[in-house]
């Protein structure tokens, strides 16, 4: 089979490797759609080093869609030919542990190890192999690329359960990415008040009101996007703020700055450093400020589960968000598109083996 091998930064390659078999209690999944993280673009960009360490060749893809081709020892309940989506191994946890046992399995402190080495799913590869609990049956409704970017979807459960919602809330969302997008197009469907979308481009922005991911949208590149946040809030400023960029960005602090008091920072972006905000700003205004890690479960339903729910249900319009598809032959341009979002007007960038 063909799989891409990521050697760090951007050297990328497209190599021969036999088809994994599954072991007891695992499936080997016909992977036919897969989408770049943003996560993934962190050692691509050097912003964090290779999860193998220099050198060190890692396989990579956790946001994957696809049908089941052959199933290990044990598995009851899936069928060859069913197609799935796929909940990343990464975010296994041990079973054991109180974390798990209540649910809370992406706060395991196992999360993603199994005997000391580290779990991965191989969504950017023709063939990969997920434990059969990990793996959702899709309805005829929802298309594969659709389910690729569950993950996405999921995150933005798992961030907008855990806030305080209600008819009247209005909930900023700080970047135009997948992320973003999806948490905004969740937040919408929760019946809040209205949801702002804050990003730096027009055209994402437009995207984000023509997908339902937003209903009013501020360019921060024309205009101080605190201030016109606190315009369209009446002077009050926003009950939730969902913090979507992460990296080396300044969005932490906007968020502290657009939150009315008593009101939550949720930060779902991955900082490659220690965000910087006002830290007083945030005791005057007594703010919850939380961070939202993955996903796990909600009130015993899985929020994978909770995501495809949405999806099949047709409150939410993956579709709308994928503006790029690459073949696997050409991943290292998949690469290169998502990270130049601004050159190639991307939001999420999918693979398809």
């Amino acid at each position: 089979m063909k799989a891409a091998l990521f050697y760090g930064g951007r050297d990328i390659r497209v190599e021969d490797h036999p088809v994994p078999e599954p072991g007891p209690g695992e499936v080997l999944v016909r992977v036919r759609a897969a989408g770049i993280c943003g996560s993934d673009l962190h050692p691509y960009l050097e912003r964090s080093p290779p999860a193998g360490g220099a050198g060190v060749a890692t396989r990579r893809g956790h946001e994957l869609a696809g049908e089941v081709v052959e199933l290990g020892a044990r598995v009851t309940g899936l069928q060859v030919g069913a197609r799935v989506g796929v909940q990343p191994a990464h975010l296994d946890g041990c079973g054991g542990c109180d974390f798990c046992r209540s649910g809370d399995t992406h706060l395991c402190p196992e999360r993603g190890l199994r005997h000391g080495e580290r779990l991965q799913s191989s969504g950017f590869a023709e063939y990969d192999i997920s434990r059969a609990a990990n793996v959702r049956v899709l309805p005829d409704e929802v298309s594969s690329e659709a389910a690729a970017i569950l993950d996405c979807y999921a995150c933005g459960v798992h961030a907008l359960v855990r806030a305080r919602l209600t008819p009247a809330t209005t909930v900023v969302v700080l970047g135009t990415g997948a992320i973003g997008m999806t948490a905004g197009q969740v937040a919408r469907t929760s019946g809040v008040g209205k949801v702002i979308m804050v990003g730096n481009r027009a055209a994402p922005l437009k995207t984000a009101l023509d997908a339902g991911a937003a209903d009013e949208v501020v360019a921060a590149e024309a205009s101080d996007p605190v201030e016109a946040v606190l315009d369209l809030t009446g002077g009050r400023g926003a009950e939730v703020v969902l913090e979507a960029v992460g990296a080396d960005s300044s969005t932490l602090r906007q968020g502290v700055e657009m939150a009315r008091p008593g009101g939550e920072v949720v930060v779902l972006g991955i900082f490659t450093g220690t965000p910087d905000f006002d830290v007083r700003a945030a005791y005057r205004k007594e703010l919850h400020i939380r961070w939202s890690n993955s996903y796990s479960t909600w009130g015993g339903a899985p929020e994978f589960r909770l995501a495809l729910d949405l999806l099949a249900a047709g409150r939410v319009d993956a579709e709308a968000l994928i503006t790029h598809r690459f073949s696997l032959n050409r991943i290292a341009d998949a690469f290169h598109a998502a990270a130049d979002k601004k050159g190639s007007g991307a939001v999420k960038v999918l693979v398809r083996p």
